[in-house]
């Protein structure tokens, strides 16, 4: 499906709902909670909280609330008539210029990890 077929549907399915009416500003505190129940899944994903299901259900749950905070992205786009297509082609554009240099970026990656290893060994010497 492109971005544009999908924002096509969703901005009919409020429209029909009358949710078409929302403000921009309340959409974006929409995408808060969804930002905010991500973060409680990749906890649990992660061991940080307890969970008591599976790996697989934790990230069917994951898939969920990317595809509800998608939705209000796509709806905030939408109520500002932004075309995601063009948008997003554009984005990975930018982000190959940007980040062309392959090698440069795994560098990048391996100091990354690098420290995350540190950091860890840190930590634990403090238990």
């Amino acid at each position: 499906m492109k971005f544009s077929d999908y924002q096509r549907q969703l901005a009919q399915l409020e429209s029909e709902r009358g949710w078409d009416r929302v403000l921009p500003s309340h959409t974006f505190l929409h995408m808060g909670e969804e930002l905010g129940e991500i973060g409680r899944v990749l906890q649990r994903i992660e061991g940080y909280r307890a969970a008591e299901c599976s790996t697989t259900e934790l990230a069917d749950e994951l898939a969920g609330e990317l595809a509800d905070l998608s939705a209000f992205i796509f709806k905030l786009a939408s109520q500002y008539h932004i075309d995601m297509d063009q948008t997003m082609q554009a984005h990975l554009e930018k982000f190959r210029a940007r980040f062309g240099d392959i090698e440069q970026s795994r560098e990048d990656m391996a100091r990354y990890i690098r420290c995350q290893e540190k950091n860890l060994a840190w930590i634990k010497s403090k238990n």
